[in-house]
Order: C-alpha cells, then sequence, then structure tokens
C-alpha cells in the first residue's frame, strides 16, 4: 500500500507542476525503490535525478533541476511519484534499489580508494569534501 495519494502529490507540488509531471511519465528511467526511498532518472532536456522520500507523514522529493534544487516538488518529482503510486496500485514489482554501501563494504581497500579517487576527480564538491576532512583529521587548516 503507497503512503501517498494522487492528491498529496498535487498538494506538494501544485497545479503547475502537476500538470506538467503527467507528461513526463514516459521519460522516467531507471526506476527503483526500497522501503524508504523511490530513486529514478528522468529525461527532460537533460536527464534528472530524482529520490522521492517515502514517509508515513508527508511527501518529500529532491530532483536536480533547477526548479527542484530551488527546494521544489518539480515535473520531474510528479512524474516518479506518480509512476511509482501507479505500480503499488496495480501490483506490480520495481526494481529493489541498489545497496550501494553493501558493495562498497565488499571491495578490497585498494579498489575502493580508487573508487573514490577516481570519483572525486570528476566532482569538486566531492574533491573539496575530502580535502576539507583530510585536514581537518590532520590538524590542519
Amino acid at each position: 500500500m503507497a503512503l501517498y495519494t494522487k492528491d498529496d502529490i498535487l498538494r506538494q507540488a501544485g497545479g503547475k507542476s502537476y500538470d506538467r509531471g503527467i507528461a513526463y511519465i514516459d521519460a522516467i528511467e531507471e526506476l527503483s525503490a526500497d522501503d524508504k526511498y523511490v530513486d529514478a532518472a528522468v529525461r527532460g532536456s537533460e536527464l534528472y535525478e530524482v529520490r522521492i522520500h517515502l514517509r508515513s507523514r508527508g511527501l518529500h522529493g529532491e530532483c536536480d533541476c533547477p526548479w527542484g534544487e530551488e527546494g521544489n516538488f518539480c515535473k520531474h518529482c510528479v512524474a516518479v511519484a506518480l509512476v511509482y503510486l501507479y505500480e503499488q496500485e496495480h501490483g506490480n514489482k520495481v526494481d529493489e534499489r541498489f545497496d550501494v554501501r553493501a558493495y562498497l563494504r565488499s571491495l578490497d581497500h585498494e579498489t575502493l580508494v580508487g573508487l573514490l579517487a577516481e570519483a572525486a576527480e570528476g566532482d569538486r564538491t566531492l574533491r573539496k569534501a575530502l580535502e576539507r576532512r583530510g585536514r581537518e583529521a590532520r590538524g590542519l587548516r
């Protein structure tokens, strides 16, 4: 049983984003879920990453589109929430979210360091966060 309804999605997004979100239902890729989150990619003018938080009170979504990054429940969130709701209501199986933590725990130290270093080279925010933590661990500022 889903933790939200179409009315909850409409209330969270507002009419304009809700109506626009319906047009993105067929643009969803890689829908997966567990008991806490629904994740998907939505192809718009770019490929946007969406996460819907499944909670017992309220509906919350995150998207890396400009409107979503301002904290709004955007049209991409609407599309993902609607598709997940449909799948739940019809008893359809949704792919289980891949457990990244379990995978990372399975890796040997050198492989893990290599993956993280590679990711940090391609992500300035991650690199800066690691640099900051490294300096703090060494007592440097």
